[in-house]
């Protein structure tokens, strides 16, 4: 997550503009990802976390951790609403931490109503010419 975090920020920030950046981070699920390919190491993950803190790459990191029932009974029956605790599909996409992660931008001091907001997985690949998110921002 460090070295996707930092080429991502690294790659859109020298041309553009962010009025914040943030992170959420999901750790309520560490087993049966959609197309697994090795084991969570937590330790190594939280480490990474607290490396992009240190490093300033964000402005704030959001964790969830699917413990917190409230907030995803909330979440749900806002967004799509249905009474559930769930923070993944019935297939394992996960979608509760993306939608936390709208409402603490929406809820930010810094948002707009008007506002463009970014969202992207972290693992994401970007190729373009970066006039292209000032375009659609103006």
């Amino acid at each position: 997550i460090l070295s996707d975090v930092r080429r991502i920020v690294h790659s859109l920030e020298p041309t553009t503009t962010f009025k914040s950046i943030l992170l959420v981070a999901d750790t309520s699920k560490q087993d049966g990802f959609l197309r697994q390919y090795t084991s969570v190491d937590m330790h190594a993950y939280t480490t990474a976390l607290d490396k992009i803190i240190e490093e300033r790459l964000v402005d704030k990191l959001v964790i969830v951790d699917g413990k917190d029932s409230a907030q995803l009974f909330q979440v749900n029956n806002r967004w799509l609403g249905k009474s559930s605790a769930s923070s993944h599909s019935l297939t394992g996409q996960q979608y509760a931490s993306t939608m936390i992660g709208f409402d603490m931008i929406r809820n930010h001091p810094c948002f707009e109503p008007n506002d463009l907001v970014l969202q992207m997985d972290s693992d994401i690949i970007i190729k373009c010419n970066c006039d292209v998110i000032r375009q659609c921002a103006s």
